[in-house]
């Protein structure tokens, strides 16, 4: 299997593996090794290494989209609380002085300090009503539906803040593992390059394991065809839902929708979904979508039995805000 994408680099460094330990047995007592005096051990080290350094990236990319959850729904619930608070003090307060410094909502897409500051500001406004309650002619302090209090609106203010510090510090931990994996990645890729280089000098044409010397690259004219995307929330079964037309590409193994949170999407930061039979034409996921606000950004990916694939254009997700 020749590298298409980060998912290959297992299947086609284990072929390497295996292609290195024939050439070892055909070789006999002067077994292979590459610049540096780089042996199959080393490589069996260093392909451990590149796998635990992916899964450290597929285990802190979750967590990152399980604080970014924990963020969003604490936005969606302030914004509903701040949006109550405006009217309550809409309602009962007439006071100009008061009303003049009543803070607008936040917007559901600001960063922390534009969301978070007009929340701190409403709780400013809601202690100095509270404290010149009787002055404004209210017989008791400010609270909005289902009894909830300017402590519990100030306690959920400061969890959100911490959601936004977890969040920004899971992106941080998934960004260094994504920096030691491409590492590890262009390090076992380059071993490769040597190894494929090194063998025909070795072995001579009839050899197997020159014969079935892995690739590196697809074959020229074997990438398949891909399809065109469509998506959108669908607001009834609370999820995105992809739709697009059946492939037409020849030796199909597979169909396999990928992901990345947030707007952009990058293929060295996308996730596997799923993977769908080959006549598979839509597929429902709230996968990076758990909350109000969310973004995400997917990729249908048509796979064939030779080892290649096309993604092509990405489709964006926004769960509404409401």
């Amino acid at each position: 299997m020749p590298i298409t994408s980060i998912a290959s680099y297992d299947p086609t460094t284990e072929a390497f593996l295996i292609n290195w330990n024939q050439a070892n047995s055909e070789l006999g007592a002067a077994p292979l090794t590459l610049a540096g005096d780089y042996s199959i051990a080393d490589f069996t080290a260093d392909r451990t290494s590149m796998i635990q350094s992916m899964n450290q990236v597929t285990l802190d990319a979750s967590t990152s989209r399980d604080r970014a959850a924990d963020r969003d729904v604490g936005k969606f619930n302030l914004l509903q609380r701040h949006k109550q608070f405006r009217g309550v003090v809409l309602g009962k307060i007439t006071a100009p002085d008061y009303l003049k410094v009543l803070p607008a909502s936040p917007r559901p897409g600001g960063d922390k300090s534009k969301f978070i500051d007009p929340l701190r500001a409403a709780a400013n406004l809601w202690t100095r009503i509270n404290t010149n309650a009787t002055a404004l002619g209210l017989s008791a302090p400010l609270t909005l539906a289902g009894g909830y209090t300017l402590a519990q609106f100030q306690t959920d203010i400061t969890a959100l803040s911490d959601a936004y510090e977890a969040s920004m510090q899971a992106d941080e931990s998934t960004g260094f593992a994504r920096s030691t994996r491409d590492t590890n990645l262009a390090a076992i890729y380059e071993r490769m390059k040597q190894y494929r280089a090194i063998v025909p000098g070795l072995l001579p044409k009839t050899s197997p394991a020159r014969q079935n010397l892995p690739r590196l690259s697809p074959l020229a004219g074997t990438k398949p065809q891909a399809v065109a995307v469509s998506g959108s929330w669908d607001n009834v079964l609370n999820q995105a839902r992809l739709q697009w037309s059946a492939s037409g590409a020849a030796n199909l193994l597979k169909l396999q929708v990928r992901g990345c949170t947030g707007s952009t999407y990058r293929p060295s930061e996308e996730s596997v979904v799923a993977d769908l039979p080959i006549d598979a034409t839509q597929f429902e996921t709230n996968w990076g979508l758990t909350a109000p606000g969310s973004k995400a950004t997917f990729k249908v990916y048509v796979m064939n039995t030779t080892g290649n694939e096309n993604g092509g254009k990405a489709v964006k997700i926004v769960r509404p805000f409401t």
